[in-house]
């Protein structure tokens, strides 16, 4: 081989045809390349996709078969009740007959047969009469009488219709009680092409399989040829398939007896030892991949010429123009954002240079907004750190109140009726009083505010916001209030029935945009144990109050999902979702329940149950409520409500109290009103004094009161450690802002002991005795 002249390259530079040409090349390779990983990643995530669908589909099946047992073990134990083993066949057939009809579920039969498995009431009998029923060979029957338990059995062919369909067997024994021998037994049928799992089957894509195994591994349930597998043992050993490879949730890629490659996904059952296989065929998956490869190999190819063809024009139209709407772009960037571009053609660059221009216009609105709502935010900040000020005023301001008002309480119970200075202190108390209530006020704003439940006239909590609930249905909407006379009381947070109250009237505000009527009323009931509108509520008496509305009502659909956080049918920017989810939570908080009853059209109607709470008749007549939702200041201030219903005599008592407050002022005048009462009362300045003092104590403290904000240990890991050290320990909580989150939470989630500063002597002492007899009644009762 000659070598090449000196001075000239190894290898020839190319032409631009040449480098075209190469370019074709490289950008068609790097186009098949993408397409081929693009199909590999839609059949990776074509398979995951699958295998959800299947995984899921299979955990459906499985939680209907779940929910069949259990609806039929419901049934079935309820019918053990209910039917009379004396009584004639024919009288048993009526029963069953009208229980046939009104179960919801579809059942084929419901049948009760003696302990040999003849039949003895049916509500459906075959056409040959009472004489051809025979189960006492059926393995479920024998399985039932074996165990003497609820028994699914395998689906067996029924000759009650004329088709003879498949249905799944439930049966369960009928024991004495006496001689736990079995006397008979309460059946029923359900046909196979009943079940939801049927249903959920046919809804998957053609070719898939659905199949229920029991524990012996025979075929209970099969979607395609159900006649020839039903019964029959599945196999154990399928023939393996090359393309075998695991997935998520236990899926896998395997042929099955009849060939076909299908995804599976497998689910066991809860209520009896059985198994859900659900299979769809690999080429629903796989088919769509390869023809999405085929396409964008061809798409691939022509952009690649298009790209050719398109590159020489490129270059020479837009290079230029858009290297000076680069230098613009940079300018902008480093700050000078009064830099335009000059380009004015009114081909695509000049489009292109004037909608860079706006942008720029753009960018520079936009950096004022940004200013606008820096400051907005900056206003955010300001607010939020004067309620985080507010809440550490009312916490000093309530330790100061808490000492006014003890010794003052103190210094009225040492003063004669006639002494002159005896109008003085009352004075100061009534200021304390209503200054502790301008501080409720200020830790409402912190949002710092303990659940504080109290016994409540619900007449007196519907007229005391009964302006403001018209305000906010608005004058197209009539309010009315029907209110029952002599309810009793309840027990709850005033604040909180009163949201409930405005978050269902701002509801039927909503569901009445061209007016109508709203209508409050209360009632005094007595539920029994088989209230079908209130299954979660143990039978007694209720303060019932309800809120109707005449507007466009609640479909059945809106109506299961209404309570969840976050469920809303309002537009976007009207409704979050969470007004219902709270009124829910309030009142089941406070033990009571909510029913809902609502026709389309017809308006809705939420009827509120409170258990009715047991007070002296002199309480119940002293009780006016507490400050309504308006914020202003009245007689009910619950101060003055709770000395109106204190007894004048405290009962003393003789435990050990140790007192854990770090303010001397407040632990001053809490030790004299308990040692006054009769305690033998210890102080501790912190936490920490007060665990030492624990450890250190010759006679176990019955109980321990602890301020929540203190240096150092807190209230609430006091608390938590006590539980862990000396379990029998009560712990009553006292705060004027408490803000250790997880304990507010506990406070009003498991209403744990708390007494909000200031307090009472009435509300110290009679808070401190119900707790100490409620533990002597615990330990009287383990003894």
């Amino acid at each position: 081989m000659t070598p090449p002249p000196v001075g000239r390259p190894l290898f020839s530079p190319l032409s631009i045809r040449g480098r075209l040409q190469l370019a074709a090349i490289l950008v068609a390779s790097v186009i098949t390349v993408l397409a081929f990983l693009r199909a590999r990643e839609r059949r990776a995530a074509e398979e995951r996709r699958i295998s959800e669908q299947s995984q899921q589909t299979a955990t459906i099946v499985a939680r209907s078969l779940d929910g069949a047992v259990r609806d039929a073990e419901t049934l079935l134990n309820s019918l053990r009740r209910l039917v009379d083993l004396s009584a004639a066949p024919e009288r048993n057939d009526v029963l069953l007959q009208a229980l046939y009809r009104e179960t919801p579920v579809r059942y084929s039969n419901i049948f009760l047969v003696d302990s040999l498995g003849r039949s003895i009431g049916a509500a459906k009998l075959p056409a040959a009469g009472r004489a051809a029923v025979a189960l006492g060979e059926r393995a479920y029957f024998q399985e039932a009488l074996r165990t003497k338990r609820f028994t699914v059995g395998t689906p067996v062919r029924t000759t009650l219709y004329d088709n003879t369909p498949w249905f799944l067997p439930f049966i369960a024994p009928i024991v004495d009680s006496t001689s736990g021998r079995v006397r008979a037994m309460v059946g029923a049928g359900m046909l196979l092409d009943s079940l939801e799992a049927m249903h959920v089957a046919r809804g998957l894509p053609s070719g898939s399989i659905l199949s229920v195994i029991d524990s012996a591994d025979r075929i209970v349930l099969r979607s395609r040829d159900a006649d020839a597998w039903i019964g029959k043992v599945f196999p154990q050993e399928p023939r393996p398939s090359v393309t075998s490879v695991p997935l998520a949730w236990g899926t896998f890629v395997t042929s099955s007896i009849d060939s076909v490659e299908r995804l599976f996904g497998a689910q066991t059952l809860t209520q009896i030892p059985w198994r859900v296989y659900v299979g769809i065929p690999t080429e629903y998956a796989f088919g769509p991949s390869r023809t999405q490869f085929t396409q964008d190999v061809l798409l691939g190819l022509l952009f690649s010429l298009t790209v050719v063809v398109l590159g020489y024009w490129i270059v020479a139209r837009f290079v230029s123009p858009i290297e000076s709407l680069t230098r613009d772009a940079r300018a902008i960037s480093t700050g000078d954002m009064a830099r335009r571009s000059t380009i004015a053609s009114d081909d695509e660059v000049g489009t292109l240079a004037r909608t860079f221009n706006t942008m720029a216009d753009a960018i520079v609105e936009r950096n004022t907004e940004l200013a606008a709502s820096q400051e907005q935010l900056r206003q955010a900040h300001k607010l939020e750190a004067l309620g985080s000020f507010a809440g550490g005023v009312a916490h000093d301001f309530n330790n100061y109140l808490s000492s006014i008002i003890g010794h003052s309480e103190m210094a009225l119970a040492d003063l004669p009726v006639a002494s002159p200075v005896r109008d003085d202190v009352e004075g100061v108390l009534a200021s304390a009083q209503r200054a502790a209530e301008l501080t409720r006020q200020i830790l409402i704003f912190s949002r710092q505010q303990a659940m504080a439940p109290q016994l409540l006239d619900p007449n007196d909590v519907i007229t005391g916001i009964e302006r403001m609930i018209a305000r906010l249905l608005g004058e197209s909407i009539t309010l009315t209030l029907s209110l029952g006379p002599q309810l009793g009381v309840m027990r709850a947070d005033r604040g909180q029935v009163e949201q409930v109250l405005m978050n269902l009237a701002a509801n039927a505000r909503d569901a009445m945009p061209s007016g109508g009527r709203f209508q409050i009323t209360t009632s005094r009931i007595e539920l029994g144990d088989h209230e079908l509108h209130t299954p979660t509520l143990p039978s007694g008496h209720y303060i019932q109050i309800s809120a109707s509305d005449t507007g466009t009502g609640i479909s059945a659909a809106t109506r299961e999902r209404m309570f969840e956080p976050f469920f809303t049918t309002k537009d976007r920017g009207r409704g979050t979702g969470l007004g219902l989810a709270l009124a829910y939570g309030i009142v089941q908080q406070s033990g009571g329940a909510i029913h809902v009853a609502s026709t389309e059209g017809r308006g809705t109607t939420f009827h509120i149950y409170f258990p009715l709470a047991t007070a002296e008749p002199a309480a119940i007549n002293a009780i006016k409520g507490s400050e309504s939702l308006n914020g202003a200041f009245n007689d009910s201030d619950p101060l003055i409500a709770a000395a109106a219903i204190a007894p004048a005599t405290v009962t003393p008592g003789a435990e050990r109290i140790l007192l854990v407050e770090d303010d001397d002022a407040v632990a001053s005048a809490t030790t004299r009103m308990l040692a006054r009462a009769g305690y033998v009362v210890a102080r501790a300045g912190d936490g920490q004094a007060g665990l030492d003092a624990l450890a250190s104590a010759t006679r176990p403290y019955e109980l321990v009161i602890t301020d929540v904000v203190m240096p150092g240990m807190s209230g609430g890991d006091l608390a938590r450690e006590i539980s862990v050290r000396y379990p029998l320990v009560k712990v009553l909580f006292i705060s004027g802002y408490p803000d250790d989150d997880e304990l507010v939470r506990d406070v009003a989630e498991y209403q744990l002991p708390f007494l909000a500063k200031p307090f009472s002597t009435a509300d110290l002492l009679q808070t401190v005795r119900r707790l100490l007899d409620a533990e002597h009644r615990v330990a009287g009762a383990a003894r």
